[in-house]
């Protein structure tokens, strides 16, 4: 698995708000924006105003913790909002908690995928970034 390191830390002030952004290096680029960044021993808190973007995805949501021990980000919300592209699949939906490990996006909790052409629901998908496949239970 590779190393996971944060390779930028930026605060930027807005008005009354404070927001930050953040890169992380998974399989690919992650840029993190949110209001509020809380760093603790093993753990990196991401709240407000959520966005993940990398060439792969977009995730909206409320609250998010990257776990530097099991090398994953948590992101959740009411509901998280996501769009995924890849040469094969490109969707958009919304779910619960979305979990982004190395190479694999789960989405579980009322999961809502729609496409151009198809509209599915489940509890569990996962999506490998590499190979484009997906999984749906």
């Amino acid at each position: 698995m590779q190393k996971t390191f944060l390779s930028c830390l930026i605060i930027f002030v807005s008005g009354f708000v404070y927001s930050a952004e953040m890169s992380l290096d998974i399989s690919e680029k992650i840029d993190i924006y949110s209001d509020i960044i809380e760093i603790k021993e093993n753990k990196i808190e991401f709240k407000n105003n959520i966005i993940f973007k990398s060439n792969s995805y977009e995730i909206f949501g409320e609250i998010a913790e990257y776990d530097r021990g099991m090398d994953q980000i948590k992101i959740k919300g009411s509901p998280v909002k996501f769009k995924i592209i890849s040469e094969e699949n490109s969707f958009k939906g919304f779910s619960n908690i979305i979990i982004i490990n190395e190479d694999e996006i789960t989405i579980s909790g009322n999961a809502l995928l729609e496409s151009d052409s198809s509209r599915i629901k489940g509890e569990f998908v996962k999506f490998n970034i590499s190979s484009g496949e997906l999984q749906i239970n």
